[in-house]
């Protein structure tokens, strides 16, 4: 499955001819991390990489495709590709200050994430949500969707700072996007 993955998402990015700049919710919650290291899910071209590094972070960038790691390649110090299938990669316990997860989802994921982070670690994660009353979505996969609530509930042992559903405004992706921003807990 992985080079079946990667073959997929190298055609994506060989194809791709305009970059997206930072997700807005890191731009707008990223403060709240301490400085330190940062894990970026599914980074593709970098944009949240790159955006981190620049305030500071260092930041390993994780992704399947390696068309979309070449980009990154030498253009700041502080961003570290690693080419890696996620469906097989284990994160690193306790390790990192912010993590990032924009518009990618794995369930198998979800405790690790919440292990890699440090107390006081921050969770920036949003992606893809289920339209209620509709059976199907006609371009993604059922399994890439969130039912409604189930960013919220996945993480209900960090400290939730914020959580948001909501209508997705980019064209030819799915009408609904859920947010979340949450706080490991600091060790008593």
């Amino acid at each position: 499955m992985t080079q079946k993955d990667r073959i997929r998402w190298n055609s994506k990015y060989n194809a791709k001819t305009n970059a997206r700049g930072p997700a807005q919710i890191v731009q707008e919650f990223y403060r709240l991390a301490p400085t330190g290291r940062a894990l970026d899910i599914a980074t593709g071209t970098g944009a949240n990489a790159f955006f981190l590094a620049s305030k500071g972070f260092e930041v390993e960038a994780i992704d399947i495709s390696d068309v979309a790691l070449k980009q990154l390649a030498g253009r700041h110090t502080r961003v570290h590709p690693i080419c890696a299938d996620l469906d097989e990669f284990d994160i690193t316990p306790n390790r990192y200050a912010l993590i990032v997860n924009c518009r990618y989802l794995n369930r198998r994921l979800f405790p690790a994430i919440m292990q890699s982070m440090i107390p006081g670690g921050l969770l920036i994660f949003e992606t893809f949500l289920k339209k209620p009353g509709i059976p199907d979505h006609k371009i993604f996969c059922q399994d890439y969707l969130l039912q409604p609530n189930e960013l919220l509930h996945a993480f209900l042992s960090l400290q939730v700072i914020h959580y948001q559903e909501k209508n997705n405004s980019i064209p030819a992706e799915p009408d609904r996007i859920a947010s979340l921003v949450a706080r490991k807990n600091t060790i008593s």
